[in-house]
Order: structure tokens, then sequence, then C-alpha cells
């Protein structure tokens, strides 16, 4: 009786709390078994892995020392035997030193078995090792090769085996600890899932259990409710909506009480509509101004878009690089074998050449790629800012760029007039100038022998000018006009296009002019880039 009293939110409250106590629980618990089994992982390891280490370092050492004495019985430079017989005794101390930490880590009673085993076999060994060495030094290599193969050897074959059955040891050591780790994680996960679907159960009954306060607290059956409010989003604010006298807090009570009120402002509505009608337009205007300038915002697509176009001169130029370097260890492999041959070398010059061009080329495209990212993010603070008379730089412009018209047949004019003076940065401006003039001669005349594009500037009230620049060339569709200053869309992808320069435009434009870019574009009739800059942004 207690819990009916409280009201929903407190139910609710109560009923969830109840569900997060028992996720806190399983989540408690299972961290409790995921640590136990941790524990149990670390001790295998500390305790097992690293013996195993020390035997195969022993079985090392000792493979060392045959290959070495071997070598010193078919050697014929005193200085080559002499360096052999060095490290006979760096492997032979060396295996002492792991034999001696084996010893120190081995408790179990198969193991100490094996390891006295090895420590007699390894006596035997190092005396005759000794004699083998003295022997080599004296230059007895009759008596040195018998003893190799009467003696040693078969202390080797000895000393091998051990080894083998300790390695075998810890393995199936190495073996227990795995069988008692997977054991240890059926049982967490048993664990786990049991308590999961306790959690599980207690949501359902407590979801039924809210779902009947829910429906006492439509005051009566959906179906009635849904009805009712069906009819008021129908726009019926006048039939009757009924309510028992003891449902004062249910929803449909509430939902009279709105219909009432529906019926009082559905008067103010209408006389807000109108007024709202008025705003619409201008409301469209500013949503696509913040929506470009959203976009243009976006680093995040502008550094996967950098990462996506990088990736293919860089991945070509890795792969090119890796194949030169396996080249070269080939050639190198062949020139310390004395097995070089001509043809050889002639097939790696050739495609070490083709290889060189290759990664050059693909390096040069993704230093063209890089350099216009860094372009991108042009700022105020690395911009020279001064006067200057807007026609003379855009005079200055057009002369630079004279080696680039002359060999097209487009014509350029300009119609600007000379008391147009501005306080702002003229490097900026350039940039903006030549990349519009470079976008019409990539864009603008595809498929045409010749046209037209012309620069003019107006004055716009006192501080502020109009900055155009037209052509007439086959324009732009109206799907691509809205994402032309989107960063690396282009309509000439693999063509010398890189999607950027729109988009580096319009960062100078706003941030560093800051001033306004707008387009507009008709199939077959041209292209009009309207800048709206300020006479002064200093």
């Amino acid at each position: 009786m207690g819990i009916r009293r409280l009201k929903l939110g407190q139910r609710l409250a109560l009923s969830y709390g109840a569900v997060i106590v028992m996720l806190i629980t399983v989540s408690m618990v299972g961290l409790s078994v995921l640590s136990e089994l941790e524990n149990t992982t670390t001790d295998a390891l500390k305790d097992r892995y690293p013996k195993t280490i020390l035997v195969n370092k022993v079985i090392n050492d000792l493979e060392s020392i045959a290959r070495a004495m071997r070598n010193t019985l078919f050697l014929n430079d005193p200085h080559q035997i002499k360096e052999q017989l060095q490290d006979i005794n760096v492997s032979k101390l060396e295996m002492a030193q792991s034999l001696s930490l084996l010893k120190d880590s081995i408790q179990d009673e198969a193991g100490k078995e094996i390891i006295h085993e090895i420590d007699i076999v390894h006596s035997a060994y190092i005396v005759n090792q000794e004699d083998f060495v003295n022997m080599v030094s004296e230059k007895r290599m009759g008596e040195a090769k018998n003893l190799l193969l009467v003696d040693l050897h078969p202390y080797q074959i000895q000393y091998f085996n051990a080894l083998d059955k300790l390695n075998k040891l810890q393995s199936s050591s190495m073996a227990e600890a795995s069988e008692k780790i997977s054991h240890s994680y059926l049982s967490a996960k048993n664990l786990m899932l049991a308590l999961t679907n306790i959690a599980a159960l207690l949501s359902i009954i407590i979801t039924v259990l809210i779902t009947r306060a829910l429906l006492r607290q439509l005051g009566g059956e959906p179906d009635y409710a849904a009805h009712v409010a069906k009819k008021i989003a129908a726009g019926d604010l006048f039939s009757e909506i009924n309510v028992k006298s003891h449902d004062e807090s249910s929803l449909l009570f509430v939902m009279r009480d709105m219909r009432d009120s529906l019926v009082e402002r559905t008067e103010a509505l209408e006389m807000t509509n109108m007024e709202l009608e008025a705003n619409v337009e201008t409301l469209k205007r500013t949503q696509s101004d913040l929506v470009a300038s959203e976009k243009m915002a976006a680093l995040g697509s502008l550094v996967a878009g950098v990462a996506h176009e990088l990736n293919t001169p860089i991945g070509n130029s890795v792969m090119t690089a890796s194949t030169i370097c396996h080249l070269t260890e080939e050639l190198v492999t062949s020139a310390q074998s004395n097995a070089m041959k001509r043809s050889a070398l002639e097939k790696y010059v050739n495609e070490m050449q083709q290889g060189s061009t290759i990664l050059l080329r693909n390096l040069q495209r993704a230093s063209e790629l890089v350099q216009s990212f860094k372009q991108v993010a042009v700022d105020r603070e690395t911009s020279q800012s001064r006067h200057f008379v807007l026609s003379e730089v855009v005079q200055e412009v057009v002369l630079m760029m004279q080696p680039l018209l002359k060999k097209s047949s487009f014509e350029l004019t300009i119609d600007i007039p000379p008391q147009i003076t501005m306080d702002s940065y003229p490097g900026p401006l350039g940039q903006v100038i030549t990349n519009l003039i470079n976008n019409a001669l990539l864009h603008a005349f595809e498929g045409r022998a010749e046209g037209k594009i012309e620069i003019s500037a107006s004055m716009t009230g006192k501080s502020s000018v109009t900055l155009l620049v037209a052509d007439n060339g086959c324009g732009i569709s109206s799907e691509n006009l809205s994402r032309i200053f989107d960063p690396f869309f282009t309509t000439k992808l693999g063509c010398g296009g890189s999607g950027l320069g729109l988009h580096i435009v319009y960062n100078i434009v706003h941030s560093v002019l800051q001033g306004n870019i707008r387009v507009t574009s008709n199939l077959n009739t041209g292209t009009r880039f309207e800048l709206e800059l300020p006479l002064n942004c200093i």
C-alpha cells in the first residue's frame, strides 16, 4: 500500500532505480570475476612463460657453440678461427648464466630431475669443450675433429634431448595454465549471463507494472484517448469529451482543458501566422547563410578529404619505395655472394629509373595537394594589409596571368572605376581573383573555342564595394551549384582539379576580407561570382 501512495514519477524512479542497482551489481560481480581471471592469467605468464624463454635461450647458446666448433675445423684463416673460439667462450658464459637462472626458477620435482640430468651432461660437455678449444688453439685439428665426433657430438645430442624434455615439460605446464584460464573464463561467462537474465526479467516485470500505472493515468482505455486525440488533431474542437468525476488527474481531463485552450488560441494563431509569413523569406535566406557557414566550418570533413586525396599518391610512393628497397636488397645479396650478372644489373637500373619516376610523380602530386590545403588555412595574421587602388591590384593580377591567357583564345576585360580605394589585404584579394579566373578557364569554356571573362566593380553605399567576375561559358548545373564551395568537390577529378580552388576563395572572402560571396549561373549563358567587400577591414 505504501508504494501505491507514491506519485507516478516516484514509482518510475524507484522501479528504474532497482534495475540500475541490479545492473551495477552485475557489473561489479563481472569486474570481480574478470579481475580474478586477470590474476590467474598474470600468474601463469609470470611463472611459466619466462622458464620457456630461458630453455630456448640455452638451446640457442648450445647451437651457437656447436656451430662455432664445426666452423673451426673448416677454416684456414687464424684470425677467423680465433673469432670462432671467442664466440664459443661468449656462448658458454651466456649458457651458464641462463642455466643458473633456470635452476633458480624451477621448483617442481619433474623439472628438478631434468635439471639434474642437464647438470651431469653439462659438466662432461664443458670439460670436453675446453679440451677441444685447447686442441684448436694448439692447431691439433685432427685430435680436435676426433674429440668433436667421438665425445662432444654424443654429449650435444644428450644435451639437446634433455633441454627438449624440459621444454616439453614447460609447454605442458603452460597448457595446464591455459586450461585453468579457460575454466575461469567459462565460469565468469555463465555467472554474468545468469545475472544478466535476472536483470532482464526484473526489467520486464517493472515495465509491466509501469504500463499498468500509465493506463490508469490515461483515465480509461487507450483507444478512446487515441480517438479523442485524433479528433482534436483533425480540427474538431467542439466534440464532447467524457471524463469521469474522479479522473481530474487523468490524461483525458488534461486533453479537454487543452482543447478548450486551443479554441481560445486559434484566433491569436491566425493573427500570428500573418506576421510569420512575412518573416518566412527572411528566415529562409538566413538559414541558407547559416548552413553555408556551418559547412565551411566543418574542419573534420576537410581533414578527412585531405587524407582521402593524399592516400593514393602517398600509397603509391610507399609501394614504389618498398619495391626499390626490395630490389636493392636483392642486388646487394647478389653482390655479396659474387653472383651478380650484367643482365641483373641492367634490369635493376631500368627498374630504378621507372620506380624513381613513379615516386617523384606521386610525391609531386602529394606536394601540390598539401600546398592547396595550406592555402585553405590562410588567415589575417599571415597576410599584409595596406591602402590600395582596386583597379591597380586587379590589373597586376591579370598582368601576371597574361602568359596563361595568351595560350587560350578567351578574352578578359576589366571595368573598374579608378577612384575605388580600399584598406584591406591585396594579397588574399589577388589570390581570390586568380582562383576565379583559373576556375573559369578550367570549367566555363569546356568544348568551346572562344569565350569572354569580365571583371567589374561598383560602389555599394559608402563603405563597401561589389566586385563581379562573370563569364559567358556553359554554366553550372543546379545540382552542383550548391556544392561548388565544398572542399574537394570538383567535376574535373583526375584531370587536374583538386576541388580546393573555390573553397579557398570562400574562406578568404569570409575570414580574411570579411565579405560575402554569391554565385548565380544559367546553363549555356554563363556564371557570375559576386563579392561584397568592405572598403576597410583592417
